[in-house]
């Protein structure tokens, strides 16, 4: 069993080694972050489109672990039920932004999520069945540690792209990110959950397959966007 800090180390390591692969192998992949983009429309409002179905599907995975954590860990469900109460309603905050581009709530319900995304969420239901919580706690891990890292950067080259006003309900999300410092809490709580029982290896396997889910996904939104057409000639 690896201490707290240990645990952040390794973390890390793996994320940070999953990032790159994902950027050496996807096309387009550090677009909305990279210094020097000019943020493409259809790319940037489809990858918004896709948070907020991303935060509306795993709010159920969020509360199927909860109801395994109270049994595995009660003091790290409360940390864990006051997280995935806010994050329930951050869907609203994009939502807000996508309404300034003039996509609407039922143009984004009226949106298939891309399959990339419905397997990873249907893998993490799966493993909080078989091996608890921590599958979706390794998801916030995830999510949150690419918060802390990338989403100042989007949201600063999307206000350069459009405006103060397109970019208000991401910028406030960031803001909520930072001040409840929610990647420290999500490391407390998997750490939490893997000294009562779990392995580390467990929990690192856990984060490289949901990356890996992440670049299929970013494969998924480049072919939907940027990708030229396929050849129909015979």
């Amino acid at each position: 069993m690896q201490t707290r800090d240990q645990l952040e180390g390794a973390v890390e390591r793996t994320l940070r080694r999953e990032v790159k692969k994902i950027f050496a192998t996807v096309p387009y992949a550090d677009h909305l972050i990279a210094e020097d983009t000019q943020i493409q429309e259809s790319y940037y409002l489809r990858h918004r489109v896709e948070t907020v179905k991303r935060i509306r599907l795993t709010s159920k995975t969020d509360a199927l672990a909860l109801a395994c954590m109270i049994d595995e860990d009660y003091k790290a469900a409360r940390w864990w039920s006051r997280y995935i109460a806010q994050e329930l309603s951050h869907d609203l905050l994009y939502l807000n932004d996508l309404k300034k581009h003039g996509v609407t709530e039922r143009d984004v319900d009226a949106i298939q999520p891309f399959l990339s995304t419905t397997a990873m969420v249907d893998y993490i239901e799966g493993q909080i069945r078989t091996i608890g919580s921590l599958a979706a706690v390794a998801y916030s891990v995830c999510a949150e540690w690419n918060s802390e890292r990338a989403s100042a950067k989007v949201v600063a080259n999307a206000e350069k792209r459009y405006s103060a006003r397109h970019v208000a309900g991401s910028k406030a999300h960031v803001g909520i990110d930072e001040d409840e410092d929610h990647y420290k809490v999500m490391l407390d709580v998997s750490h939490a959950l893997l000294k009562r029982n779990g392995s580390d290896q467990v929990f690192l396997d856990l984060l490289t397959k949901i990356m890996s889910f992440f670049g299929q996904y970013f494969g998924e939104l480049y072919a939907a966007t940027i990708a030229p057409p396929k050849s129909t000639a015979a």
